[in-house]
């Protein structure tokens, strides 16, 4: 398994990448392409939960450090998000957008607390 972790997640991203570009300029083959990045995504969680499985580790980082991390990915994105809002002339329905993402992200983040020592 050496590596094939590594591979699987990249194959995941490049098919969402690939997924997305096609949003406005095929739709027939975007919408096929959805069920391929999540079927990918789903190999690659699978196989990067048998290599934990198997004794290896993803990170090199304590079981606390992962948990504050795991808090600050969500604080610091919903932060850029209400930034982005704040700071950019939006489009007509591009704040209605935004704004539910922002809630779900300030849910997870209280959520992610309840880790937190």
């Amino acid at each position: 398994m050496n590596k094939l972790h590594e591979k699987a997640l990249k194959a995941y991203i490049n098919m969402l990448q690939i997924h997305i570009d096609t949003k406005t300029s095929d739709e027939r083959f975007h919408e096929m392409t959805e069920g391929f990045y999540e079927a990918l995504f789903k190999i690659a969680h699978e196989i990067w939960e048998k290599h934990v499985d198997l004794g290896w580790k993803v990170l090199e980082t304590s079981l606390e450090d992962q948990k504050v991390e795991v808090n600050k990915i969500i604080v610091d994105l919903r932060k850029e998000i209400e930034s982005y809002v704040e700071n950019n002339e939006l489009t007509l329905g591009t704040e209605d957008l935004f704004a539910p993402f922002a809630n779900e992200l300030e849910s997870m983040e209280w959520s992610s607390r309840a880790f937190l020592k």
